[in-house]
Order: structure tokens, then C-alpha cells, then sequence
């Protein structure tokens, strides 16, 4: 955990407002939470409960500061991470043999970090439901927060795109790709494309 002196970038939703022809405007962020959490996993493969979460993201995001805090963990799979895998995230299975702890030291660390605050993830379902499924494998408490998914909401904010992938309306938006499938930079990614989407819908879910 660290921490991060960055700023929400609202400028960096106009572009997005832009790439789906919005008239250029101040993007208002007050109707968002006031301090929320914006979480992403990297794992060993799409199924819960057979596949393993490796990598584990998230920022505590400050609504109204540019002080927000960081939380990022690798997991020691009980499996050797897939080469694919690799291929994808960059994350070894010397990298984690390193630097991981266990599951459900992560888990633990992870619950105290997101306290009851709102949960934002690209895939909801996703990373929901490897949190769920890992915390049942080491017997710890599921989160029970309230959960915005940004995929969902990019789908009703912008209808009709032949893409909604992270890494397309990041691209689409003049967004870095830096650390890409990294759980950290993936959260960047995903809070701009949520704090859009929200201000577009004006809703936080």
C-alpha cells in the first residue's frame, strides 16, 4: 500500500466525451461518491473457483483531493502461473514466488483496505465472483459492499459500440495503455471510463 498523489483527470474524460461525439464540457464528478474504491484482478484464467487470483489492485479514490491511496498485492497461486498468463500480464511465476503472499493473508489485507466502502470494477462479475469463490476456499468473509460495474455502464452510456473491451474505449479515449493488464493500471483505466460513464448517466450504478 502506498501512497499516490494523483488526480482524477477529469480532463481526460472530456476526451472520451469527445470520441462519442459530446459537445466538449466540464465533466462534473460531484455527483459521485465522495470516496469510493476502484478495484482489478489479474488472474490464471476466466473461471472462478478453477482459476487463481495472482494480482490484486485497487485505489481509495477522494472524490474532492488529489490524495488518494493505493493497494496492490501479488498472490502466490497454488498452481504455476500459465505461460499465457505470462504472455498477457507479465506477472512470472518467479515474480510471485518472490514477492506473493498467501491468499488469504491478501484477502484480509484487501477488506481492511476497502473498509464499506463502494466497489467499482470493469467486470463486476468477474471480479466479484473470484472474490467471492477465493474467499470461501481460505474462509474469510465475502465483501458485502455495494458494487458499481463500469462495463455495465459504459454499455447503457455509449449504446451501439462494436467494442466495450477496457483496452478499445481506453484507446478510443486517448487513454494510456502503460501497465495493461496490470491489476494498478487497469484500475486507472477503469476509474476514467466509470467517472465518464457516471457523469454521462449521472448515476453511480
Amino acid at each position: 500500500m502506498e501512497s499516490l498523489v494523483w488526480l482524477l483527470v477529469v480532463a481526460t474524460c472530456v476526451a472520451i466525451w469527445i470520441y462519442f461525439r459530446v459537445r466538449p464540457q466540464p465533466v462534473s464528478i460531484a455527483h459521485l461518491p465522495e470516496r469510493f474504491i476502484v478495484l482489478d484482478l489479474e488472474t490464471t484464467g476466466l473461471t472462478a473457483g478453477s482459476h487463481e487470483i495472482i494480482e490484486i489492485g485497487a485505489i481509495l479514490v477522494n472524490r474532492d483531493s488529489i490524495n488518494h491511496q493505493t493497494f496492490q498485492v501479488l498472490v502466490k497461486p497454488k498452481r504455476r502461473v500459465p505461460k499465457k498468463i505470462t504472455e498477457i500480464t507479465g506477472i512470472t511465476q518467479e515474480l510471485v514466488n518472490a514477492e506473493g503472499v498467501t491468499l488469504h493473508e491478501a484477502l484480509v489485507d484487501l477488506t481492511a483496505f476497502v473498509g464499506n466502502h463502494r466497489i467499482v470494477t470493469f467486470n463486476a462479475e468477474f471480479d466479484i465472483g473470484f472474490l467471492h469463490a477465493a474467499a470461501s476456499e481460505v474462509g474469510c468473509p465475502r465483501l458485502q459492499n455495494s458494487v458499481s460495474c463500469a462495463l455495465q455502464m459504459a454499455r447503457r452510456a455509449w449504446p451501439g459500440r462494436k467494442s466495450y473491451r477496457l483496452a478499445d474505449l481506453a484507446r478510443d479515449g486517448n487513454l494510456s495503455l502503460a501497465n495493461q493488464h496490470r491489476a494498478l493500471g487497469d484500475c486507472e483505466r477503469a476509474l476514467i471510463v466509470y467517472t465518464a460513464a457516471a457523469s454521462r448517466l449521472r448515476s453511480v450504478s
